[in-house]
């Protein structure tokens, strides 16, 4: 009778344990409904920019694997919470800071653009020196 009322108990502290788990489980699953909690929660998708595929988790551009279809990184359908933010392409998160400054705003492809065109460089074809265009 002993060894039966201690696995009772055993049971009944076990299932205590799982349903305090499930409930605050459910609660944090509630909450992460708010919003993204960073790049990797958008897909890989298409580039259009470098014609390469963007790994979102890693932050870099590869081959796009043959017979895959990936959406385009601008489309609004690509997650749930629309298009990949400006700040998860590799060639414009470092300026993020500077594109604020010049009150550059809209949709990521606009403002990669502007990007673009400010940090424009002037390459020597045999030495492969870069310099800043200066408009």
């Amino acid at each position: 009778e002993r060894f039966t009322r201690m696995k009772t108990t055993v049971y009944v502290l076990l299932f205590a344990a799982v349903s305090h788990a499930a409930v605050l489980g459910a609660d944090n699953a509630q909450g992460s409904d708010a919003g993204p909690s960073g790049c990797c929660d958008w897909p890989s998708c298409y580039d259009e920019r470098t014609g390469l595929c963007l790994d979102t988790c890693l932050n870099t551009w590869a081959q796009c694997p043959a017979k895959l279809f990936l959406m385009n990184c601008y489309s609004q359908y690509l997650s749930p919470f629309g298009e990949l933010p400006l700040q998860c392409f590799p060639d414009a998160a470092p300026h993020l800071q500077e594109a604020e400054e010049l009150g550059l705003s809209g949709p990521p492809a606009k403002i990669r653009a502007e990007l673009h065109k400010l940090n424009a460089k002037n390459c020597h074809p045999r030495t492969g020196i870069c310099r800043p265009i200066i408009p």
